[in-house]
Protein backbone atom coordinates (compact mmCIF):
# COMPACT_ATOMS: atom_id res chain seq x y z
CA UNK A 1 0.00 0.00 0.00
CA UNK A 2 1.50 3.54 -0.95
CA UNK A 3 1.27 6.57 0.79
CA UNK A 4 -0.98 8.14 -1.41
CA UNK A 5 -4.93 7.62 -1.73
CA UNK A 6 -7.83 9.26 -3.56
CA UNK A 7 -11.19 10.16 -1.83
CA UNK A 8 -14.30 10.49 -4.33
CA UNK A 9 -16.46 12.54 -1.78
CA UNK A 10 -19.61 13.13 -2.08
CA UNK A 11 -21.81 15.07 0.63
CA UNK A 12 -22.43 14.36 4.50
CA UNK A 13 -19.96 13.77 7.26
CA UNK A 14 -18.15 10.81 6.46
CA UNK A 15 -15.75 12.30 3.64
CA UNK A 16 -14.18 14.25 6.18
CA UNK A 17 -14.04 11.53 9.03
CA UNK A 18 -12.32 9.19 6.57
CA UNK A 19 -10.08 11.70 5.42
CA UNK A 20 -9.00 12.77 8.63
CA UNK A 21 -8.62 9.46 9.78
CA UNK A 22 -6.26 8.51 6.99
CA UNK A 23 -4.28 11.97 7.22
CA UNK A 24 -3.75 10.56 10.91
CA UNK A 25 -2.47 7.22 9.67
CA UNK A 26 0.03 9.45 7.68
CA UNK A 27 -1.64 8.80 4.25
CA UNK A 28 -1.50 11.55 1.55
CA UNK A 29 -5.42 12.48 0.41
CA UNK A 30 -6.32 13.96 -2.44
CA UNK A 31 -9.80 14.62 -3.04
CA UNK A 32 -11.85 14.30 -5.43
CA UNK A 33 -15.08 16.60 -4.60
CA UNK A 34 -18.41 15.61 -6.78
CA UNK A 35 -21.09 17.56 -4.62
CA UNK A 36 -21.71 20.83 -4.27
CA UNK A 37 -22.32 20.83 -1.02
CA UNK A 38 -18.60 19.67 0.56
CA UNK A 39 -17.50 19.50 4.13
CA UNK A 40 -15.09 22.33 4.31
CA UNK A 41 -12.67 20.62 6.58
CA UNK A 42 -11.63 18.57 3.71
CA UNK A 43 -9.68 21.44 2.56
CA UNK A 44 -7.50 21.23 5.59
CA UNK A 45 -7.00 17.85 5.90
CA UNK A 46 -6.17 17.27 1.92
CA UNK A 47 -3.22 17.64 -0.08
CA UNK A 48 -5.16 18.62 -2.97
CA UNK A 49 -9.05 19.39 -3.44
CA UNK A 50 -10.33 19.02 -7.74
CA UNK A 51 -13.88 19.43 -8.33
CA UNK A 52 -15.01 17.37 -10.95
CA UNK A 53 -18.54 16.61 -12.25
CA UNK A 54 -20.01 12.83 -11.38
CA UNK A 55 -19.98 12.95 -15.55
CA UNK A 56 -16.05 14.15 -16.37
CA UNK A 57 -14.54 10.67 -15.95
CA UNK A 58 -12.26 11.65 -18.16
CA UNK A 59 -10.92 14.38 -16.44
CA UNK A 60 -11.06 12.13 -13.04
CA UNK A 61 -8.32 10.07 -14.78
CA UNK A 62 -6.30 12.71 -15.72
CA UNK A 63 -6.33 13.73 -12.01
CA UNK A 64 -5.23 10.22 -11.04
CA UNK A 65 -2.42 10.10 -13.37
CA UNK A 66 -1.07 13.85 -12.74
CA UNK A 67 -0.87 12.70 -8.75
CA UNK A 68 0.02 8.92 -9.22
CA UNK A 69 -2.85 7.66 -7.30
CA UNK A 70 -3.20 3.93 -7.16
CA UNK A 71 -5.72 3.34 -4.42
CA UNK A 72 -9.15 5.27 -3.70
CA UNK A 73 -12.30 5.22 -1.46
CA UNK A 74 -15.49 5.99 -2.24
CA UNK A 75 -17.46 8.29 0.68
CA UNK A 76 -20.22 10.43 1.00
CA UNK A 77 -23.48 10.66 -1.02
CA UNK A 78 -24.03 11.84 -4.43
CA UNK A 79 -27.23 13.16 -5.59
CA UNK A 80 -28.62 11.24 -7.96
CA UNK A 81 -30.57 14.00 -9.77
CA UNK A 82 -27.48 14.50 -11.53
CA UNK A 83 -28.31 11.84 -14.44
CA UNK A 84 -31.53 13.89 -15.28
CA UNK A 85 -29.75 17.46 -15.01
CA UNK A 86 -26.73 16.93 -16.84
CA UNK A 87 -27.41 17.54 -20.28
CA UNK A 88 -24.62 15.44 -21.91
CA UNK A 89 -21.33 12.79 -20.51
CA UNK A 90 -17.76 13.49 -21.77
CA UNK A 91 -16.95 11.15 -24.32
CA UNK A 92 -15.54 8.20 -21.60
CA UNK A 93 -18.31 8.52 -19.63
CA UNK A 94 -20.24 7.42 -23.20
CA UNK A 95 -18.55 4.63 -23.58
CA UNK A 96 -18.95 3.55 -19.85
CA UNK A 97 -23.20 4.39 -19.90
CA UNK A 98 -24.62 4.67 -22.99
CA UNK A 99 -27.24 7.61 -22.50
CA UNK A 100 -30.21 4.81 -23.96
CA UNK A 101 -29.19 2.46 -21.61
CA UNK A 102 -31.57 2.70 -18.45
CA UNK A 103 -29.21 2.12 -15.28
CA UNK A 104 -29.60 2.55 -11.78
CA UNK A 105 -27.61 5.18 -9.77
CA UNK A 106 -26.20 1.98 -7.83
CA UNK A 107 -25.25 0.38 -11.12
CA UNK A 108 -23.30 3.68 -12.40
CA UNK A 109 -21.19 3.40 -9.84
CA UNK A 110 -20.62 -0.64 -9.81
CA UNK A 111 -19.69 -0.07 -13.41
CA UNK A 112 -17.11 2.84 -12.16
CA UNK A 113 -15.52 0.89 -9.65
CA UNK A 114 -15.10 -2.39 -12.20
CA UNK A 115 -13.69 0.42 -14.82
CA UNK A 116 -11.14 1.39 -11.91
CA UNK A 117 -9.89 -1.44 -11.35
CA UNK A 118 -9.61 -2.52 -15.18
CA UNK A 119 -7.54 0.88 -14.99
CA UNK A 120 -5.01 -0.58 -11.91
CA UNK A 121 -6.71 1.78 -9.53
CA UNK A 122 -7.62 0.03 -6.32
CA UNK A 123 -10.97 0.69 -5.06
CA UNK A 124 -10.82 0.32 -1.31
CA UNK A 125 -13.44 -0.86 0.96
CA UNK A 126 -14.56 1.81 3.84
CA UNK A 127 -16.36 -0.50 6.18
CA UNK A 128 -13.63 -0.92 8.87
CA UNK A 129 -14.00 3.22 9.26
CA UNK A 130 -17.61 2.47 9.61
CA UNK A 131 -17.76 0.14 12.24
CA UNK A 132 -17.91 3.18 15.34
CA UNK A 133 -20.89 4.52 13.47
CA UNK A 134 -23.45 2.02 13.39
CA UNK A 135 -25.52 0.92 16.17
CA UNK A 136 -26.60 -2.24 18.53
CA UNK A 137 -30.64 -2.76 18.16
CA UNK A 138 -32.07 -1.03 21.24
CA UNK A 139 -33.36 2.38 21.38
CA UNK A 140 -30.85 4.91 21.02
CA UNK A 141 -32.92 7.94 22.93
CA UNK A 142 -34.68 7.85 26.19
CA UNK A 143 -38.37 8.63 24.29
CA UNK A 144 -40.64 6.21 24.16
CA UNK A 145 -42.95 6.03 21.55
CA UNK A 146 -46.75 5.07 21.97
CA UNK A 147 -47.29 1.36 20.76
CA UNK A 148 -49.03 2.48 17.90
CA UNK A 149 -46.10 4.66 16.33
CA UNK A 150 -43.99 1.35 17.23
CA UNK A 151 -46.43 -1.18 15.11
CA UNK A 152 -46.31 1.92 12.24
CA UNK A 153 -42.15 1.20 12.35
CA UNK A 154 -42.80 -2.39 11.84
CA UNK A 155 -44.67 -1.82 8.47
CA UNK A 156 -41.92 1.50 7.60
CA UNK A 157 -39.34 -1.69 7.87
CA UNK A 158 -41.43 -3.74 5.77
CA UNK A 159 -41.80 -1.60 2.99
CA UNK A 160 -38.38 -0.16 3.01
CA UNK A 161 -36.42 -3.65 3.12
CA UNK A 162 -38.66 -4.08 -0.47
CA UNK A 163 -38.09 -0.90 -2.00
CA UNK A 164 -34.63 -1.00 -0.96
CA UNK A 165 -33.99 -4.06 -3.16
CA UNK A 166 -35.92 -3.05 -5.65
CA UNK A 167 -33.96 0.18 -5.85
CA UNK A 168 -35.98 2.43 -5.37
CA UNK A 169 -35.26 3.80 -2.17
CA UNK A 170 -34.57 3.05 1.37
CA UNK A 171 -36.72 4.88 3.62
CA UNK A 172 -40.59 4.85 4.38
CA UNK A 173 -43.00 7.02 6.50
CA UNK A 174 -46.19 5.35 7.77
CA UNK A 175 -48.58 7.33 10.20
CA UNK A 176 -51.54 4.59 11.51
CA UNK A 177 -51.11 2.26 8.98
CA UNK A 178 -50.67 3.87 6.04
CA UNK A 179 -47.40 4.37 4.14
CA UNK A 180 -47.42 8.04 3.59
CA UNK A 181 -44.10 8.32 1.88
CA UNK A 182 -41.60 6.51 -0.07
CA UNK A 183 -37.91 7.47 -1.04
CA UNK A 184 -37.20 8.15 -4.42
CA UNK A 185 -34.61 10.30 -6.15
CA UNK A 186 -35.20 13.05 -3.98
CA UNK A 187 -33.81 12.13 -0.93
CA UNK A 188 -34.05 11.30 2.75
CA UNK A 189 -34.90 14.64 3.95
CA UNK A 190 -37.05 15.83 1.51
CA UNK A 191 -38.87 12.88 1.69
CA UNK A 192 -39.63 13.29 5.27
CA UNK A 193 -40.32 16.76 4.81
CA UNK A 194 -42.94 15.60 2.10
CA UNK A 195 -44.42 13.32 4.73
CA UNK A 196 -44.46 16.23 7.24
CA UNK A 197 -46.86 17.77 4.88
CA UNK A 198 -49.04 14.93 3.85
CA UNK A 199 -49.70 13.58 7.54
CA UNK A 200 -48.73 16.17 9.65
CA UNK A 201 -47.27 15.31 13.57
CA UNK A 202 -46.95 11.71 15.08
CA UNK A 203 -45.41 9.42 11.97
CA UNK A 204 -43.03 6.68 12.22
CA UNK A 205 -39.70 6.79 9.50
CA UNK A 206 -37.66 3.55 8.54
CA UNK A 207 -34.27 3.36 6.99
CA UNK A 208 -32.71 0.24 6.02
CA UNK A 209 -29.98 -1.30 4.13
CA UNK A 210 -30.38 -3.61 0.88
CA UNK A 211 -30.35 -7.15 1.35
CA UNK A 212 -26.82 -7.44 -0.28
CA UNK A 213 -25.66 -4.21 0.69
CA UNK A 214 -22.51 -2.99 -0.53
CA UNK A 215 -20.36 -0.37 1.64
CA UNK A 216 -17.90 -0.28 -1.96
CA UNK A 217 -20.99 0.91 -3.49
CA UNK A 218 -23.15 2.82 -1.05
CA UNK A 219 -23.52 3.38 2.75
CA UNK A 220 -26.97 4.28 3.82
CA UNK A 221 -26.69 7.03 6.59
CA UNK A 222 -28.18 9.59 8.44
CA UNK A 223 -27.05 12.47 10.92
CA UNK A 224 -27.55 15.58 12.43
CA UNK A 225 -29.41 16.93 9.21
CA UNK A 226 -31.72 14.27 9.24
CA UNK A 227 -33.00 14.60 12.68
CA UNK A 228 -33.36 18.31 11.98
CA UNK A 229 -35.60 17.38 8.97
CA UNK A 230 -37.77 14.89 11.45
CA UNK A 231 -38.38 17.50 14.26
CA UNK A 232 -39.49 20.18 11.66
CA UNK A 233 -41.55 17.42 10.41
CA UNK A 234 -42.78 16.34 13.36
CA UNK A 235 -42.38 12.88 13.27
CA UNK A 236 -42.08 10.74 16.42
CA UNK A 237 -40.35 7.66 16.19
CA UNK A 238 -36.92 7.31 13.59
CA UNK A 239 -35.95 3.41 12.92
CA UNK A 240 -32.44 2.03 11.65
CA UNK A 241 -31.00 -0.67 10.25
CA UNK A 242 -29.16 -2.30 13.05
CA UNK A 243 -25.56 -2.48 11.05
CA UNK A 244 -26.69 -1.45 8.03
CA UNK A 245 -27.29 2.34 8.13
CA UNK A 246 -24.35 4.29 9.71
CA UNK A 247 -25.43 6.81 12.29
CA UNK A 248 -23.23 10.19 11.79
CA UNK A 249 -22.85 13.09 14.35
CA UNK A 250 -24.13 11.26 17.18
CA UNK A 251 -22.92 13.88 20.04
CA UNK A 252 -24.98 16.44 18.33
CA UNK A 253 -27.89 14.37 16.94
CA UNK A 254 -28.68 12.39 19.64
CA UNK A 255 -29.32 15.41 22.59
CA UNK A 256 -31.15 17.01 20.16
CA UNK A 257 -33.66 14.33 19.71
CA UNK A 258 -34.01 13.33 23.11
CA UNK A 259 -35.09 17.08 24.17
CA UNK A 260 -37.98 17.45 21.14
CA UNK A 261 -39.11 13.83 22.36
CA UNK A 262 -37.94 11.79 18.97
CA UNK A 263 -37.22 8.53 19.73
CA UNK A 264 -34.74 6.81 17.80
CA UNK A 265 -34.82 2.94 17.56
CA UNK A 266 -32.38 0.61 16.11
CA UNK A 267 -33.18 -2.73 15.18
CA UNK A 268 -31.68 -6.10 13.70
CA UNK A 269 -34.19 -7.25 10.15
CA UNK A 270 -36.64 -9.00 10.75
CA UNK A 271 -36.59 -8.53 14.83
Amino acid sequence: MGNRVALIAGSGSFPFFLARTLKKEEREVFVISIESEMDPGLVSVASSVQKIWPVEISKLFKFFEENKIKEVYLAGKVDPLWLLKMPSLDPLAKNLWPEKRQVTPKEIIEILITYLRQRGIEVLDPAPFLQPFFCQPGFLTKNQPKDEVLSDLDLAFEVATKMADLEIGQVVAVKKGVVIAVEALEGTDKMIKRAGELAGEGFAVAKVGRSRQSMLVDVPAVGLTTIRSLLKAKASLLGLEAGKVAFFDQEKALPLAEKAGLAILARSRGQ
